[in-house]
């Protein structure tokens, strides 16, 4: 028994460091942001841009700094594309790292307290 909450153990300590080194790597996105794609009318025809957007304001504009919903990005490729792209990547590694934890942390109280059980 003992060893298996031992196991258990090292496991959760690796999650917290490996999501302590995601955190650590830059900035990340907001919950629920995704990039969006929208099609622009230039002077030379329509061209394709795309805009991280969130579900509520949280991205300062560059004109007045009040919260707005959408970070303008440019076309793919640009850095704050490849920006975004990486900001996006890392929430999704926490997310699931933190869903992994929580269900780590419901298998150690499960088996403390059947080691609890024993004991009486």
């Amino acid at each position: 028994m003992y060893e298996r909450i031992r196991k258990v153990t090292s496991f959760k300590e690796r999650l917290e460091e490996e999501r302590q080194t995601v955190l650590a790597t830059g900035c990340i996105a907001p919950s629920g942001c995704c990039i969006a794609r929208y099609l622009a009318k230039g002077r030379k025809g329509y061209y394709w841009y795309y805009k991280l957007q969130a579900s509520e304001p949280v991205f300062p504009k560059k004109s007045d700094g009040k919260p707005s919903k959408y970070k303008h990005l440019g076309k793919a490729g640009s850095q704050e594309y490849l920006d975004a792209l990486e900001q996006i990547n890392r929430r999704t590694k926490v997310e699931a790292l933190d869903r992994s934890l929580e269900t780590i942390k419901q298998g150690l109280q499960d088996l403390l307290e059947e080691t609890s059980k024993y004991k009486k």
